[in-house]
């Protein structure tokens, strides 16, 4: 890399900026709670790491199948709940580790293209305070380990083309790191497989000439990567896994029959979502115009480098196919943002580079400066530890949840009223706090658990004229009904009408 005068104020800037971002990052993770899809990603996780369910056969609460996603995500996340055991930070853990992975996969393929050290913290800022980022890198979203995956995959084909040696092995190496990237979440990872073909339409000049060679790339990826799914698939309990997400997933967000996100825009609302999440690097850009002006250093913008071409495709190669699916969500755009905001810092790296120069600080200056970051470091290590077990989003509800612990057993199967269903909250942090299963159905049902908000009056007094009594707690929103005994005699509960009786297994409330 090339030394220059600005080097040690860029490796300031760093500091400063990785310690932000850390603290920014844990300020939102080391507190209780989380999005209700995180929340049941890390339930299915520590789950697998308990041994209920397998690989390919997940399980969320009770028996069920979760076949909503592939199941890699949660194969690596149980290894973090086998390894540390079950504490709610172990899915937080696992958020910050693929957070700080992502960081360096960004730098690594930043200095693939750049020589002047310590610039890979402007991509770095860029794409960090993307809103979307801090949120979904603080939720354990299925996408952000999808997209450590593609950028892994990326990376490694990227350096394939550029390099024409080791190119095989380099090709099978991407093409595996990509069928990570689908077995994390299904075919919007795949879009690494057109790398070769963005590759010619940006560096080569000898167009028609490479054209049948990049097309031999692309189709070698491709096989590969279906070999490794058909040698999947011979395997009973994998091909069982695909079919089911194939049937209740993919086809039925393709045909808009699972729930569908329409803010009046429809498929399309993807390119508000992403000109929203751009607004943030586009804003550091700007500031750093108004900077160089006010300093008087050229502003001349790196509107000739092909990389940013290169990147800009990559980026919407990993956006467009999302438009296949009427179910939108802004997250859905995250493995494809690090390439625009790569193709957004290249354009404006030169106003970094000569800001930087002109504040360029001596080594004495730096000396002191890592001194004063250390002992802020501590200080905020002390702050971030005092926030451990302290709660964040959803606090009634997950210190009422908390305090369940003390009356239901684990993995007892409790029965609740029918509004209660929705609450999907309530279902993911009853199952991940607790390992406690929830049910529409009381047969056989030892207890109720009741949420005052929701459920009618009458659903109490049916249940305690089937003999459950109210347990004295320090619940407020929620109380808990035990069973005088338990509901298994049928021509009992035939007589009673509170049951819509389906069968004669299993009668409902």
């Amino acid at each position: 890399m090339k030394k220059l005068s600005g080097d040690n104020t860029r490796l300031a800037i760093s500091i400063t900026v990785f310690i932000l971002l850390i603290t920014l990052i844990l300020d939102r993770l080391v507190p209780q709670g989380m999005f209700l899809d995180g929340v049941t990603y890390a339930s299915i996780s520590r789950n697998l790491a308990i041994g209920k369910g397998s690989f390919w056969a997940p399980i969320f609460r009770s028996d069920v199948f979760f076949a909503e996603h592939p199941p890699l995500m949660f194969g690596i996340e149980s290894i973090f709940f086998k390894v540390l055991g079950d504490h709610y930070l172990v899915e937080k853990l696992y958020c910050f580790v693929v957070w700080l992975i992502t960081v360096l996969l960004i730098r690594r393929l930043w200095n693939s293209i750049d020589d002047v050290k310590y610039s890979y913290i402007l991509p770095v800022l860029m794409w960090s305070i993307v809103p979307t980022v801090t949120w979904a890198y603080t939720n354990n979203i299925l996408d952000t380990t999808m997209a450590m995956f593609d950028l892994i995959a990326v990376i490694v084909l990227f350096k394939a083309l550029r390099n024409s040696k080791n190119r095989t092995p380099l090709f099978i190496l991407g093409a595996l790191f990509t069928c990570c990237a689908l077995l994390t979440k299904g075919p919007v990872g795949a879009f690494p497989l057109g790398i070769p073909m963005a590759y010619w339409l940006v560096y080569e000049t000898k167009i028609l000439k490479s054209f049948f060679r990049h097309i031999g790339y692309s189709v070698l990826i491709t096989a590969i990567i279906s070999l490794v799914f058909i040698a999947l698939y011979l395997f009973t309990d994998a091909q069982i896994n695909f079919d089911r997400y194939l049937d209740e997933q993919l086809f039925c967000a393709m045909e808009g029959r699972r729930e569908i996100t329409d803010d009046g825009l429809g498929r399309y609302q993807m390119f508000l979502d992403l000109a929203i999440m751009l607004i943030a690097p586009i804003a550091i850009s700007i500031i750093l115009f108004i900077i160089a002006r006010l300093i008087k250093t050229p502003t001349k913008l790196n509107k000739t480098d092909k990389n940013i071409w290169f990147f800009l495709l990559v980026g919407l190669g990993g956006s467009l196919p999302i438009l296949i699916s009427v179910k939108q969500r802004g997250f859905y755009l995250l493995p494809a943002l690090p390439y625009y905001v790569l193709a957004i810092s290249l354009l404006v790296s030169p106003l970094f580079y000569q800001i930087t120069e002109k504040l360029s600080s001596g080594h004495k200056r730096i000396k002191i400066f890592k001194i004063v970051a250390a002992i802020i470091s501590i200080g905020l290590v002390l702050y971030l530890g005092s926030k451990v077990n302290q709660i964040g989003r959803d606090k009634e509800m997950i210190s009422e949840i908390n305090m369940m612990s003390q009356y239901l057993p684990t993995d007892e199967t409790v029965g609740i009223c029918n509004e209660l269903e929705n609450e999907y909250s309530f279902l993911s942090y009853i199952q991940r706090y607790n390992r406690v299963n929830v049910t529409g159905k009381l047969w056989g049902k030892q207890y109720v658990i009741v949420d005052t908000y929701l459920c009618e009056g009458a659903f109490v007094n049916k249940i305690q004229e089937l003999g459950y009594r109210k347990i004295n707690t320090e619940l407020n929103r929620y109380s808990i009904y035990k069973a005088n005994f338990i509901l298994m005699h049928f021509d009992f509960i035939q007589l009673n009408p509170v049951f819509r009786t389906r069968d004669k297994v299993q009668p409902s409330l």
